[in-house]
């Protein structure tokens, strides 16, 4: 699949701002030659991670721990990115560069400048959003529970304008990106799932019923299956949008990255979360047809990035945690309750989750 012509002049915009940003970084390496100790091996190598709160390595109890000790950036370090970093071959001269943005959907992943007009334009047809709330609302507000610093700034770029950035100034560097990180798709879902739960509850509170079934749990669930398609639709050629950018990224400006992808699928954090007979909900899901949903969008995105860039395809290689997290037997539960934080409402991994999803990453895609 292939942009069409017609965006040409929003790819020379952005690759401006590219080549205006590779020039200054270039310039200031002067500075820092020959800082390095000699005992430290040479950084020969990028990885460069992208994706929403998996990546960035959130968690609830970890964010209200460091907003009470007056730095929400502090201890976000047992993500996923880190561990995996962690078994890269040579991975002492590696640097890892963690773009990942908590609350992060495939629109803003791609952000609402110029790169994203015309990712919007071209055949992709690509919706956009404004980039990383989670880091514009702590540099407008910097008021307690309004987000927080990243691990990479890139305040006022979109995480693909910067992921884009990178991937050329690290060529130049001569430490060239040879490994990048994907995970995007979920706060599509959430978002969804929100805005159904919002119009389920306004249909019975204003009519006393929904269109959509005949309980409110029932409504609720067939208001998401009416979405799906939609929903699958907009994550995936958002992602292959995404993609085609970073793989032609001589086209805006930048330099080609040509190595390897790995995306990571998702679980199910609203799964079986109790065994029979043990709480509130006693072996039935948190959320009524959530592993099928799961399950649907994994296939579908699998089947979608696999084909070859003709059609539009990245050809990943997938690293999918459900059949792990979601085991459709007595160990479903066990695993969510000790791989999640879904115990205290909180969907994202607990250390040993994250650890889950590096070691996942590494038997399934190698380390380089």
């Amino acid at each position: 699949m292939s942009a069409k012509n017609g965006s040409t002049r929003s790819y020379r915009s952005s690759g401006r701002l590219i080549v205006c940003a590779l020039a200054a970084l270039l310039a200031m390496s002067a500075l820092f030659a020959g800082t390095a100790s000699a005992k430290t091996p040479p950084v020969t190598h990028s990885y460069l991670a992208l994706g929403d709160s998996l990546a960035f390595g959130y968690s609830a109890k970890l964010y209200k721990e460091n907003e009470a000790a007056g730095d929400p950036a502090t201890a976000f370090e047992a993500g996923y990115v880190q561990d995996y970093a962690r078994k890269l071959h040579g991975a002492k001269t590696f640097q890892t560069q963690n773009l990942g943005c908590p609350g992060e959907t495939s629109a803003s992943l791609i952000g609402n400048g110029p790169i994203g007009a015309a990712l919007a334009a071209s055949s992709f047809a690509a919706t956009t959003e404004a980039p990383c709330a989670y880091q514009e609302a702590w540099n407008a507000y910097h008021i307690d529970g309004v987000g927080g610093p990243l691990h990479v700034s890139y305040a006022g770029q979109s995480q693909l304008e910067k992921a884009l950035e990178l991937v050329a100034v690290d060529a130049a560097y001569g430490k060239p990106v040879t490994m990048l990180t994907l995970n995007i798709g979920a706060n599509d879902q959430l978002h969804a799932i929100a805005a159904c739960e919002a119009e389920v509850k306004h249909e019975y509170e204003t009519e006393g019923k929904s269109k959509y079934g005949a309980t409110p749990e029932e409504a609720g669930h067939n208001c998401i299956v009416s979405h799906v398609p939609g929903l699958i639709a907009t994550i995936v050629k958002n992602t292959e949008a995404a993609a085609y950018a970073l793989r032609n990224g001589a086209t805006f400006g930048g330099v080609n990255y040509t190595g390897k992808i790995v995306f990571q699928a998702g679980y199910d954090p609203y799964g079986v979360l109790y065994r029979e007979g043990e709480g509130p909900l006693g072996g039935k899901e948190l959320l009524a047809g959530s592993l099928g949903l799961a399950a649907l969008i994994n296939t579908h995105e699998e089947e979608a990035y696999s084909k070859p860039p003709a059609e539009g395809g990245f050809e990943p290689c997938i690293a999918n945690p459900y059949p792990k997290f979601n085991t459709k037997n007595r160990l479903e539960p066990a695993h969510l309750q000790a791989w999640t934080n879904m115990l205290t409402g909180d969907i994202h991994p607990t250390p040993a989750g994250y650890k889950v999803l590096a070691n996942l990453m590494k038997h399934d895609c190698g380390g380089e």
